[in-house]
């Protein structure tokens, strides 16, 4: 079995660069510092911070400006709050801006 890897679950969604990843992985990315808010609740890379390993840097390029939007949780309602793996699976979406 390969490995995966941390960011396995990045999703692109349209055609505009836009991609989602996991509520869980969106807090780890901010908590370490790799991207931070700028004005207009925007968010940007911030070089002096490493983000985790992953397949897709160019995900998040130095200096992209991105706006996040948390998507709706598909298994609302349905979930175990005894088990956190199951209980959050909320993605966020991030929106390139130029």
């Amino acid at each position: 079995m390969s490995d995966p890897g941390p960011f396995h679950d990045l999703k692109p969604v349209g055609e505009r660069g836009a991609f989602s990843v996991p509520l869980r992985k969106w807090r780890e990315i901010l908590f370490v510092g790799a991207m931070r808010e700028a004005e207009d609740g925007l968010y940007v890379r911030d070089p002096s911070r490493p983000l985790p390993p992953m397949r897709q840097p160019e995900y998040f390029a130095v200096g992209q400006r991105f706006r996040a939007e948390r998507l709706p949780d598909p298994r609302d309602g349905k979930a175990d709050p005894l088990n956190p793996r199951i209980r959050d699976r909320s993605r966020v979406l991030l929106t390139p801006v130029d």
